[in-house]
């Protein structure tokens, strides 16, 4: 996928992903091929700093979690806490120890490791959902 391809299906308006991921390595590369395709990209190192984010008031148009990371919680109760709050907001999560029957209260799953491209492709796939609804 290009970003010549991708512009298109954004609907002519950027697209806010907030990214919650404890590795950086990990983190830098997602947020790289985010930012390749043309999303604006926030970025937190755990799920409480993903929740003060959201709690300032920033918009996202989708939440792309990691499950463990270190902290009082993790990614799948952020997922939890975001479905209550806003039932409305895509949550993709990502575990290399947990399988979709886990991720509950996500509205995607993505198995670690992965590669940029397929996440890429969930991504657009989840926000292009969230429109049509």
């Amino acid at each position: 996928m290009t970003k010549a391809q991708a512009v298109p299906e954004l609907a002519g308006r950027s697209k806010a992903i907030l990214v919650v991921e404890d590795e950086a390595l990990v983190r830098l590369v997602i947020c790289e091929a985010l930012r390749e395709q043309g999303f604006t990209v926030v970025e937190a190192a755990s799920a409480e700093e993903a929740e003060a984010v959201l709690a300032s008031g920033l918009a996202v148009d989708l939440v792309f979690t990691d499950v463990h990371m270190p902290g009082t919680f993790d990614g799948l109760e952020l997922a939890r806490r975001l479905r209550l709050r806003r039932p409305d907001l895509p949550v993709l999560v990502t575990s290399g120890r947990l399988d979709q029957a886990g991720a509950n209260g996500a509205t995607g799953f993505l198995r670690k490791p992965y590669l940029p491209a397929d996440a890429l492709a969930l991504i657009f796939s989840l926000i292009r959902k969230e429109a049509m609804e």
